[in-house]
């Protein structure tokens, strides 16, 4: 009889593992995917979006936010990268572009600089200027 009453309290330990192992993977699935950092992706032949990151910075948060809110809808016409001013790249990039923490650049295909932005972005101003500034 005790081999019974042990299978009944069991099940109840197995839906719940089970019920929050489901949450885990839905919660790690909503997170956002890393940015590249590639700096050399820059006049490779596609257009570029490169956000001066730190993380100190509010509005660098709240940019790569907007980033990656509408990256999944220009993922094929547009490459968003981070230039964390932590690394030495990131530093290198800053230092020659002339650029201040939270600055989004704007790069044509063949690596010309179209514009430069301090704003704080949201998804909908973000994909506004993309179209604007790339003439989509």
């Amino acid at each position: 009889m005790q081999t019974s009453t042990q299978k009944r309290r069991i099940w109840p330990k197995i839906i719940t593992f089970t019920f929050i192992l489901l949450v885990a993977v839905v919660a790690v699935s909503l997170l956002p995917r890393g940015f590249s950092q590639d700096l050399s992706l820059i006049g490779q032949g596609s257009n570029v979006v490169i956000l001066v990151h730190e993380s100190n910075i509010l509005q660098s948060g709240e940019t790569m936010v907007a980033m990656n809110e509408v990256r999944d809808e220009y993922e094929d016409r547009v490459t968003f990268v981070i230039a964390d001013i932590m690394t030495p790249a990131g530093k290198e990039f800053t230092d020659k572009h002339a650029l201040h923490p939270a600055a989004l650049v704007f790069f044509a295909a063949n690596g010309e600089k179209l514009q430069t932005d301090y704003e704080s972005q949201t998804g909908a101003s973000l994909r506004k200027n993309l179209n604007i500034i790339f003439q989509y």
